[in-house]
């Protein structure tokens, strides 16, 4: 039990840092694209912008290839462990990586995967 309490914390603090240093640069973004940041310049976020900028050099480019290759990876990982677990709702954490970020939906995942499988471990202790 002590190390999935220690995974639990990792996955809990490593969600509230993939929300904050993600959107730390969506505001800089923001701020950049539109001269300020409020909800009305976030709403109308420049998407054509921001990906003509993902892909605006190699080392970006590289970057890009890699977290997309790495996406598809982890979104047949939510399907089969959200399935698999019984996990409700698995797909929001999908739509989440899309919607803030892709570390803010992945460790969230993996924080309530982790949650999952200590509450069976504790209702099954055989499993």
């Amino acid at each position: 039990m002590p190390g999935t309490l220690i995974r639990q914390v990792i996955y809990a603090a490593l969600t509230l840092i993939g929300f904050v240093w993600t959107n730390y640069y969506l505001v800089q973004f923001t701020i950049a694209t539109k001269g300020e940041f409020t909800a009305t310049n976030l709403l109308n976020f420049d998407l054509s912008t921001f990906i003509e900028q993902v892909w605006a050099n190699p080392a970006s480019s590289f970057i890009a290839v890699d977290l997309t290759i790495a996406l598809l990876l982890v979104i047949t990982f939510i399907v089969s462990e959200g399935r698999r677990l019984k996990i409700r709702l698995w797909g929001i954490y999908i739509a989440l990586m899309f919607a803030i970020s892709f570390a803010f939906g992945f460790a969230l995942f993996m924080f309530v995967r982790e949650r999952k499988l200590a509450a069976t471990a504790v209702s099954d202790p055989t499993a």
